[in-house]
């Protein structure tokens, strides 16, 4: 948990000072999102009790960030969550190192039908823009950009910038 925050700190920071680091992890409410989400994560490996602490901790992050994020998504360090509210985040999503997600955006199935759980996974580098929907057992590439308001139902190749709804390829950008 506390490398993973460190890396969260960094990253939203952009390596900042230490006095930079200082301030967001005292005042910035993105940064506190993640501190509870890694919390969250972190209650799950306790025997027993672990499970009812994860869900009070997640019941705290609806009441206070009002975002519904599964403590159960794998979410890599240096995450970047900006402006922290209206995100949907399902238990089955993996979020790879160094992404940035903006608020309103949700990562869940596509299928409300369907108990399985097919949810995206974003490699390295991933930026999702305000209220974008990703949805499904989807890939996105690592440095992959999602425009603002797109809706994500299949696979983004690395490097690409995707927008749309349905989403496509607008741009292709190297990494």
């Amino acid at each position: 948990m506390w490398r993973e925050l460190k890396q969260d700190l960094w990253a939203q920071s952009n390596g900042g000072s230490v006095s930079a680091r200082l301030k967001i992890a005292l005042l910035n409410h993105s940064f506190h999102l993640v501190f509870f989400i890694r919390l969250g994560s972190a209650c799950r490996r306790v025997p027993l009790i672990g499970r009812i602490l994860q869900h009070l901790v997640e019941y705290f992050i609806r009441l206070v960030f009002a975002s519904d994020i599964s403590c159960a998504a794998s979410i890599a360090g240096g995450v970047n969550i900006m402006h922290g509210h209206d995100i949907v985040i399902g238990s089955g999503v993996v979020i790879g190192p160094n992404c940035k997600i903006f608020n309103g955006v949700t990562m869940g199935n596509k299928d409300t039908e369907s108990t399985l759980i097919a949810q995206p996974v974003l490699e390295e580098g991933v930026i999702v823009g305000t209220g974008a929907k990703l949805l499904g057992q989807i890939r996105i590439g690592a440095y992959a950009k999602i425009g603002a308001n797109s809706v994500v139902l299949k696979d983004v190749p690395a490097g690409e910038v995707w927008a749309g709804v349905p989403a496509k390829n607008i741009l292709h950008v190297s990494s």
